[in-house]
């Protein structure tokens, strides 16, 4: 899919570039947090030894930075994103990620701000109208 940035992602992803070297496809920034979308292979050159890089980027952004590994394909991609997730179905242009009870809310988030992040991740990259969390 074609992605289009806006002139502020892409001065971020230069920025954060230029801290990690570790080749950011995509960005989102929310009110307290930055997401980043790495190369496949490239987190751990993002998070650096012992987080360093990662903790040197949130201090200049005075954020929080969340980092996600790409992947191929949108099961793999999910994955990445829900760690905790038991399973990962995809039908059509919809995913349903299932998790354990207690996890739910983590998942979720508050107001339902990390499936919103996932789901507008998963759209932008493999067109993924809906996220469903059960």
């Amino acid at each position: 899919m074609n992605l289009k940035l806006s002139m502020e992602d892409l001065e971020k992803i230069n920025f954060f570039n230029k801290l990690t070297r570790s080749g950011v496809i995509d960005c989102v920034d929310g009110e307290n947090e930055i997401y980043f979308i790495v190369p496949t292979g490239k987190y751990g050159l993002a998070v650096g030894k012992n987080g360093a890089k990662i903790k040197n980027a949130e201090n200049k952004f005075k954020k929080t930075i969340r980092l996600f590994e790409f992947a191929d394909n949108v099961r793999e991609f999910a994955k990445n994103m829900v760690p905790d997730a038991v399973n990962i179905r995809v039908n059509d242009d919809v995913v349903i990620i299932e998790v354990k009870t207690k996890d739910r809310a983590k998942v979720i988030g508050r107001s339902g701000k990390n499936v919103e992040i996932i789901k507008m991740f998963l759209n932008r990259h493999f067109g993924v109208k809906d996220v469903k969390v059960r």
